[in-house]
């Protein structure tokens, strides 16, 4: 029997229903091939509590007749039964039901025989794809029908997705034949985008274009997209996982938007050419995440994902409109691809509203519409690095040219240049010739107020040194006079004992006993210990100057040794000891410190210099005010700390800031070079070490120095 009998039976069936048979939506079925749909001889009825049971199904008189071929039950969370009859008036008791909508969350299929009895058939995404009875991803199911048989049947199904309901009964023939059709069109739109997929991705490693990277991010979800609208993703990448099943659309959706997004943003530069409207895709993304966060929890939002997906759709064709009329040709390419997608879109849409039938050309336009799309973007994509690698020669070209004619300009500039060099440099060599002399006479210069300084220093470490020596000295001389009166009596004494005669001896014996009473012999020995302790006390002190002179000047100062730095304010002070002042209490704290690395002579220098202020700082202190100069040595942080503090007249902050500049002096004309605290802080450089001073105007001035333990001297 041929396709035309099989419309007759459904004429036939017609006239009978609406001629008052007792089976009036009783399908009839014969062994021909049918490629129709039956959704017009199936009743429908609402769950809208989803609580029904087949046996309260079995007793209602709610179910209305479909009146479309494909029932398109829009998206809802009711679940949905239907009702029909079948009669097998053909040879073959194998009938095939399909139900060609892969997205279907649940399907029972209830077969029920006159006294009420059924059996139960559950298909969907809710269970693992290995239990299906065929390996497809439309739903099949064998009804078994006996020859002449009359059968009811009634399907519940139930989904979060657009619920159109695409039922044909055929045999196992003319239903294996159809899904083998759909099968290899699938491959061959597979087939084409992978292709795209694998080119663009090679062209990408090449040029490193992101647009480029973002279009294969783009090809893939489509793809997967498809696959999944198609029920393959199921079938063959997350069989196991009913979970992602029934969350794949709308994340998979979610992505293609994502990417799509992007994709059109990288390849018109919408950041340079529509930088403000270029912003508004974060709103199409917090949309979508919105949608990927309730699909992961709720099992999505498909109201939200189509409006969101209309919305960024319609935005990239403006963008595109906009930028192909200010002449982008790359805009013109995208906007053709993108209105051929659309179409695709469009049909797809009003397909699953039931505006359009429900037939090979409306399910296929999509997928076909996303392949062409895909094709005439990698033409779009050539097209586009073709017109940059053209920008690029013509920039190339333009600089190239510019270059020659900079160095036309340079060479010409380059004749007057040398000239003007040319007498330029006969200035600078006069210039030059000046300033070395200039230089040498500042070195001069600088030499002698150097050797004024230590002049300076010199002569009032001569007073200092005359001063102490002389104390001592006339200490000594003062006991020699006395001294020699008394050895001269000691002396007459000794000569009186040598000339007593062992005959006459008690009378020499008693004179010479009056001769010691009469020189005081007791207070004779008394006075020559005494004046030998005071010769004595003054040798000592003349050989401790001699000493700490000794110490202070340090003849090897151009080389680093190890010492101790109290022994260097000791010397120092020993030296100074003449010009502090009578009423200015010292306090002096010499920690046990370690010796150090340092060069001895400049660093007494250090010492000799601040002392010296610090004293001058007393010396200008009102008489009748507290006068006290401390002088501390310590170990702390791995550094010698020497803090030299003085209740002097003190500075101001203007006069603080200038102390180490050379030749800044607040002394009286002739008292100082203004030197001092420069060298002072020169040596202090050289030795790596730090100088901080604290000082209020009328209350005295501190000064801490801190000392590394081992140097290295340049």
């Amino acid at each position: 029997m041929g396709r035309t009998s099989f419309f007759w039976i459904f004429f036939v069936y017609s006239f009978v229903s609406y001629g008052g048979s007792s089976l009036p939506d009783t399908i009839l079925f014969n062994d021909s091939p049918s490629e129709n749909y039956i959704g017009k001889y199936v009743k429908i009825l609402e769950d809208k509590t989803n609580s029904l049971r087949i046996e309260q199904v079995l007793s209602s008189n709610e179910f209305k007749f479909s009146k479309q071929a494909v029932p398109n039950l829009g998206i809802s969370n009711s679940a949905f039964w239907l009702s029909f009859n079948i009669k097998n008036v053909s040879k073959d008791e194998e009938i095939l039901l399909e139900i060609a909508n892969p997205s279907l969350d649940e399907i029972e299929l209830y077969k029920v025989d006159s006294g009420g009895v059924y059996s139960l058939i559950k298909m969907g995404e809710y269970l693992p794809f290995d239990q299906r009875a065929f390996d497809h991803p439309s739903y099949v199911f064998n009804l078994k029908i006996k020859k002449n048989a009359n059968s009811s049947y009634y399907i519940k199904c139930r989904s979060n997705e657009d619920m159109s309901l695409p039922i044909k009964v055929g045999s196992v023939v003319s239903i294996m034949d159809s899904i083998r059709t759909k099968d290899s069109l699938f491959g061959l739109y597979t087939g084409i985008m992978m292709v795209m997929f694998l080119y663009n991705t090679f062209i990408y490693i090449t040029t490193k274009d992101k647009s480029y990277l973002y279009y294969i991010i783009y090809i893939l979800f489509v793809t997967l997209t498809q696959a999944c609208f198609q029920g393959y993703t199921f079938q063959f990448l997350w069989s196991d996982s009913p979970w992602i099943a029934q969350r794949s659309i709308v994340l998979l959706s979610a992505f293609v938007g994502i990417s799509a997004g992007e994709f059109a943003r990288a390849f018109l530069d919408t950041n340079t050419y529509l930088r403000k409207l270029s912003k508004s895709f974060r709103w199409f993304y917090l949309s979508y995440f919105i949608c990927i966060v309730l699909s992961i929890f709720f099992k999505g939002n498909m109201q939200l994902l189509n409006a969101t997906a209309l919305l960024i759709s319609l935005y990239i064709l403006t963008l595109a409109i906009i930028l192909a009329k200010r002449g982008q040709r790359s805009a013109k390419f995208f906007l053709i691809a993108w209105i051929i997608f659309l179409i695709g879109v469009i049909v797809f849409a009003l397909k699953n509203a039931g505006i359009l039938p429900y037939n090979s050309i409306t399910i296929y336009t999509m997928p076909a519409g996303s392949a062409i799309e895909a094709i005439l973007l990698s033409f779009a994509l050539a097209d586009r690095i073709n017109i940059l690698k053209k920008d690029k020669e013509d920039s190339q070209r333009m600089a190239l040219d510019a270059l020659l004619e900079n160095e036309k300009l340079i060479k010409e500039q380059n004749v007057v240049l040398e000239q003007k060099v040319e007498e330029r440099t006969i200035e600078l060599q006069h210039t030059n010739e000046e300033l070395s002399n200039t230089l040498s006479d500042l070195k001069n210069t600088q030499t002698q107020l150097v050797s004024v300084e230590k002049m300076a220093s010199l002569g009032q470490l001569t007073a200092g040194i005359a001063h102490e020596i002389n104390n001592p000295i006339n200490f000594v001389s003062a006991n020699v006079k006395p001294l020699k009166l008394d050895i001269n009596d000691v002396l007459g004494i000794i000569e009186k004992y040598e000339s007593i005669d062992p005959k006459d001896s008690v009378a020499k014996f008693k004179e010479v006993e009056d001769y010691k009473k009469s020189i005081d012999y007791e207070y004779l020995k008394k006075e020559m210990a005494e004046l030998l302790s005071g010769i004595e006390e003054g040798a000592k002190r003349t050989a401790e100057i001699v000493r700490g002179l000794k110490n202070f000047s340090r003849l090897d100062e151009s080389d680093i040794k190890t010492v101790n730095i109290n022994e260097g304010i000791e010397s120092t002070l020993v030296l100074l000891r003449n010009i502090i002042p009578e009423d200015t209490k010292l306090n002096v704290q010499l920690g046990d410190v370690p010796k150090i690395e340092c060069l001895p002579g400049k660093l007494n220098q250090v010492f000799m210099n601040l002392l010296n202020n610090a004293i001058y700082a007393l010396t200008k202190v009102e008489a009748g005010k507290e006068k006290e100069l401390s002088i501390k040595t310590f170990d702390q942080d791995e550094h010698v700390h020497v803090i030299i503090e003085d209740t002097g007249i003190g500075m101001t902050p203007e006069v603080k800031s200038k102390i180490f500049d050379p030749f800044f002096t607040t002394k009286e004309v002739g008292e100082g070079t203004g030197l001092g605290m420069s060298i002072v802080f020169k040596i202090i450089e050289s030795h790596q070490a730090k100088i901080e001073i604290e000082s209020e105007a009328g209350k005295g001035t501190k000064i801490l120095l801190i000392l590394n333990k081992k140097i290295n001297l340049i």
